[in-house]
């Protein structure tokens, strides 16, 4: 039992108060890093670990990521609660475009890092962090996903994969090798994978209207999009692991990122009514090859019962370079355009945090600690243009580089109060400096800071041992991209409207703060049944919109920052084996999770003024049958919708429901040896997206109906 003393005020409560009533100074802050409590997990059932945290989180496991077979984690997220994806966009909350985090082993991804560029092979565990802590970085609104890559070795081991995928008519190939071994004070593990996906859309269209004031169609053109796109992907994850003398541990991981991409599309126009857009046929044809690398070194020194300092000191490269090609033809086919861009991207940063964690009486433990960076972001773009047809060749050389220091502290205290009930308190200071110029930008500086205080609470229900009750506030914030604040004009090659504008960043654009509030009752039964219902309230302000206007007859878009946003939500989730009810039942696991999101935003106007077009509902529906102890198998439907979205007064977005069924088959003839064998998208079912404008002067809408296509793969796995 813990002594009296447990239940005394932590000292970090005073912290918490104090924080709360402290206010952001000047803008707020960027890019940081961000898990939760606990994110050391020792070898207990992800049910387990789900259970016992003070801070709320649910843990994907490695078995789990390789179940259906997929090459892209986004398809692993889908299913889980509280997730939907958007083209390749993860998001929590239904919320995009930076409101949720990821994280690399509990740091923020470095700048320019996809989630598709990792294979899923590189990763040990997924975890899905609904809440924030002091540790780590608070710009996660809607929560963070923090991809904990593959650890060292318990023992010796070897396994190949190999794989071949079949996608509209396209062979997909995959091979993947995993090493580990452990000897005498040492371990080390190394993951290499190669990957090749392809996706054909053929027979896509697009339908653009334009309607007088009165309603009488002024233009309607249709236009028929066809397009190859490929991802050439190498991943190589090494490890080493030393144990010294002394009882000190250090290790050394790295992750290596090689993907290429190709993109072939034509655009070929029919102008029912009215006049046609400068190039009704074009081409358009990209290829970009983009190299990332993380590494760093991890210590941990023991002071035994008194306590454990850990050090880290890492390092990120990422260069992207594009090539790409747009040529403009008339209805006849007639040269116009012939535009040629080549750019290259690269991004830099060396960071280093620490944490000291010390173990007080009463339950307390208490840790201290630091997190910083320095990140160089260069870009460079040349554009040539030249008319066949006659006029003067063009040219445009742009660059810019982006300098951004962060330093963060914080301090935060976790005590059992009594033996049912956790709590956890912490602050977090974040302060930062940016710095932006380029040719032709004028240099912005810009200089702020947060105080981001956060309070849980774990309570186990008196008298029984299944249910229990979380709640958890915290300050969060959501930073501006690089691409947000430079001012410079990304254009649009072809067929520039109110639905298709240019876009324009804001170096006045600041980070926006929220208060959240997350509460849930979760119930566990059974060997791994769980039930939960979670509820979650934000309050955002200085929330991004966006700006549209016409200058000179060019239609731009801009952000900015304007008013409160209110969001909230329900997810409910539940999984357990078919014989926790019905002992004599067939060995199956069922599942389903469903998550229902509203937004306001008070600056737009209603009905529909949705939070960066949020996504209101998501669903699963699956089931895992082992058949027998060699066979199993196992489906998932997946529902996300979407619906009618307000983004400014006059503007609106629509996006199609998306429904999609997955499923495998699994044949394991002998212990070391597995065929898979994985079916995805198999209702192929299109997908809908539309932009509209509406004013005084008349209306307009673009609607883009993209097929669909599924997915047929097969993999055979060995261990060595």
């Amino acid at each position: 039992m813990p002594s009296k003393s447990s239940r005394s005020i932590s000292p970090f409560i005073l912290l918490y108060l104090t924080a709360t009533a402290s206010h952001a100074q000047d803008n707020t802050v960027s890019q940081d890093k961000q898990t939760m409590a606990r994110v050391e997990v020792s070898g207990a059932s992800g049910v387990q670990q789900r259970r016992d945290d003070t801070a709320a989180k649910i843990v994907i496991s490695r078995d789990d990521i390789a179940q259906y077979g997929e090459n892209n984690l986004a398809a692993v997220l889908k299913r889980q609660p509280g997730v939907s994806v958007v083209g390749n966009e993860v998001r929590m909350r239904g919320l995009g475009a930076g409101y949720t985090q990821i994280l690399i082993n509990g740091d923020p991804a470095p700048p320019g890092f996809s989630i598709e560029s990792i294979a899923p092979e590189m990763i040990e565990r997924v975890e899905i962090l609904r809440s924030a802590t002091a540790e780590y970085s608070t710009q996660a609104i809607a929560g963070s996903i923090n991809l904990i890559l593959r650890k060292g070795a318990s023992r010796t081991q070897r396994e190949a994969r190999l794989g071949a995928g079949q996608v509209a008519g396209r062979w997909n190939p995959s091979a993947s090798l995993r090493m580990e071994d452990k000897l005498q004070g040492f371990s080390y593990s190394l993951t290499g994978a190669l990957d090749r996906s392809t996706d054909d859309v053929f027979h896509g269209s697009t339908q653009d209207s334009v309607y007088a004031p009165a309603g009488e169609a002024l233009a309607l053109r249709r236009t028929r999009n066809d397009s190859r796109s490929s991802i050439n992907k190498a991943s190589l994850t090494p490890r080493l692991n030393w144990v010294l003398d002394n009882g000190d541990t250090l290790t050394w991981q790295s992750l290596l990122d090689w993907y290429r991409t190709g993109f072939d599309g034509t655009a070929r126009e029919t102008s029912l009514l009215g006049p046609s857009t400068s190039y009704p046929h074009n081409d358009a044809n990209s290829q970009a090859s983009i190299f990332s690398v993380r590494s760093d070194v991890n210590w941990v020194h023991s002071f035994g019962a008194a306590g454990k300092l850990t050090a880290r000191l890492g390092v990120n490269h990422n260069r992207r370079d594009t090539d790409y090609a747009f040529d403009g033809d008339a209805i006849d086919g007639t040269p116009l355009l012939l535009r040629r861009v080549v750019s290259w991207a690269v991004d830099d940063s060396y960071n280093s945090s620490g944490k000291y964690l010390a173990r007080l009486g009463g339950g307390h433990a208490l840790s201290t600690g630091w997190d910083g960076s320095l990140i160089r972001r260069s870009e460079a773009r040349g554009q040539r243009d030249m008319f066949p047809a006659g006029g003067a060749p063009y040219a445009l050389d742009e660059d810019y580089t982006a300098d951004v220091q962060r330093l963060a502290l914080f301090a935060q205290d976790e005590w059992e109060m009594t033996p049912r009930l956790q709590m956890y308190a912490g602050v977090r200071w974040e302060g930062l400096r940016t710095a932006t110029e380029g040719r032709t930008l004028s240099r912005v500086q810009t200089r702020s800071s947060v105080w981001s205080p956060v309070l849980q609470m774990l309570w186990k229900l008196p008298d029984q041992e299944r249910d229990q009750l979380r709640l958890a506030l915290a300050r969060t914030y959501k930073a501006p991209s690089t691409r947000s604040l430079v001012p410079r004009r990304y254009t649009i090659n072809n067929g520039n409207s109110a639905n298709n504008p240019d876009f324009q960043g804001n170096p006045d654009l600041r980070p926006e703060l929220a208060w959240g509030l997350d509460a849930a009752y979760e119930s566990y039964f059974g060997k791994s049944g769980v039930a939960s219902v979670s509820a979650f309230v934000r309050r955002i302000s200085d929330v991004t919109v966006q700006r549209l206007y016409e200058q000179d007859g060019i239609w731009i878009t801009s952000p900015f920052n304007n008013g409160i946003a209110n969001v909230h939500g329900i997810e409910a989730d539940l999984k357990f084996p078919l014989r926790t009810w019905l002992a004599g039942a067939p060995d199956i696991d069922l599942r389903a999770n469903a998550a229902r999101n509203w937004s306001r935003v008070d600056a737009v106007p209603g009905p529909n003024n949705r939070l960066a077009s949020q996504v209101p509902l998501t669903l699963n529906l699956g089931f895992d049958y082992r058949l027998s102890a060699v066979i199993s198998m196992g489906s998932n439907f997946n529902l996300q919708t979407g619906g009618l979205a307000r983004l400014d007064a006059y503007s609106s977005s629509y996006a199609g429901v998306k429904r999609n069924v997955d499923a495998y088959a699994l044949w394991q003839p002998e212990a070391k040896m597995r065929v898979r064998l994985s079916l995805a998208n198999l209702l192929h079912q299109p997908q809908v997206q539309g932009l509209s404008y509406a004013d005084a002067d008349g209306s307009s809408s673009s609607v883009t109906s993209t097929p669909g296509h599924a997915t047929v793969r097969l993999m055979l796995e060995r261990s060595l």
